[in-house]
């Protein structure tokens, strides 16, 4: 109740400095439906509270039960190569652990572009190693991501390259036709780097679903559209979306809590998961963890991403600038 009244006494301040007027974001917020008692599935991405790979034990054990009592029901993590016994022993006894809890598994792997030249880009491999940990852990092994699948990166000085073309001639989809049925496969697209036509082509049969992320996530004007369309583009399957709630490169600051409520009060309605990126323990997220069974705070939240859309416009109308020389022909 107290989280609640906070966030109602938050919208009042905030209504003081949106100015009411008749726009885009005005006409979006008068169509956001009401809450409703659908759940998404809750993701936590290499949580800097828990390295649950880096533990042992009972300190593992009680680690995951935590992340489940707070309402996550699956676990990202990043690992590097299946020929390494360091490594494989962290996940085997990861995935012990797990089998005794409700937590499931999602194993990262590093294209090129992160992994450097000492990753590990043997897909047969991996995929022969996925199906022997199905095999052994069919609970809690849930499947795979491959990160940035078609972001853009710099090879030589002048050559940049999407990440799907490296999959296409790495014959992934050959590995991938050698995947048991029973593991899932997510690829992480980001929004602005293109190539989905092509991702849809060469790997729509092999997927379970996408995780979406995007590099300008402090807008989410076209949050909604975005999710929609990219639902539309790999005909239904489940789209996981990252929540952001650290600083990027491109903005130095970190997310507003209005931010983060609108982007949450726009997954839930539209995408069938939420991951939550490194800090899952923001007071936000928390917060939303803990109340999102509440209709009120739900619709709390929902005020939130109105006002976060007023602002949005209001701030793309700020930003356009008249050119007094093409005004006057010159």
């Amino acid at each position: 109740m107290m989280i609640v009244i906070f966030l109602l006494s938050l919208i009042m301040i905030t209504m003081f400095y949106v100015p009411d007027y008749p726009s885009l974001a005005q006409q979006n917020a008068t169509k956001i439906p009401l809450p409703t008692d659908r759940k998404v599935v809750m993701g936590a991405w290499v949580p800097g509270q828990f390295h649950l790979e880096q533990m042992q034990g009972d300190r593992q054990l009680n680690a995951m039960r935590t992340l489940v009592k707070q309402g996550f029901h699956e676990y990202y993590f990043v690992m590097r190569s299946f020929s390494n016994s360091y490594n494989t022993k962290e996940t085997e006894e990861l995935l012990k652990s797990a089998d005794k809890t409700d937590l499931k598994i999602i194993i990262i792997l590093l294209p090129p572009s992160e992994g450097g030249y000492n990753g590990n880009y043997d897909w047969k491999g991996w995929v022969s190693y996925f199906n022997s940990l199905k095999a052994r852990h069919l609970t809690s092994f849930q499947g795979f991501a491959i990160d940035d699948f078609n972001a853009i990166h710099k090879i030589r000085r002048h050559y940049y390259r999407n990440n799907v073309e490296y999959f296409m001639l790495s014959n992934l989809s050959s590995a991938l036709d050698n995947k048991s049925k029973d593991i899932q496969f997510y690829p992480v697209i980001y929004l602005e780097t293109g190539a989905t036509d092509l991702v849809k082509k060469q790997y729509n049969n092999f997927v379970s679903g996408i995780i979406l992320a995007s590099t300008l996530y402090y807008n989410v004007t076209y949050l909604e559209d975005d999710l929609k369309a990219y639902s539309k583009i790999f005909e239904n399957k489940p789209v996981k979306y990252i929540l952001y709630v650290t600083k990027n490169r491109i903005n130095s600051n970190l997310p507003s809590d209005r931010l983060i409520m609108a982007t949450l009060s726009i997954a839930t309605r539209v995408a069938d998961g939420i991951i939550v990126y490194i800090n899952t323990n923001h007071n936000i997220v928390q917060d939303y963890l803990h109340s999102r069974d509440s209709p009120q705070y739900m619709s709390a939240i929902g005020q939130m991403e109105r006002l976060q859309l007023r602002y949005e416009i209001l701030t793309l109308r700020r930003d356009i600038i008249i050119c007094p020389s093409c005004i006057n022909g010159s």
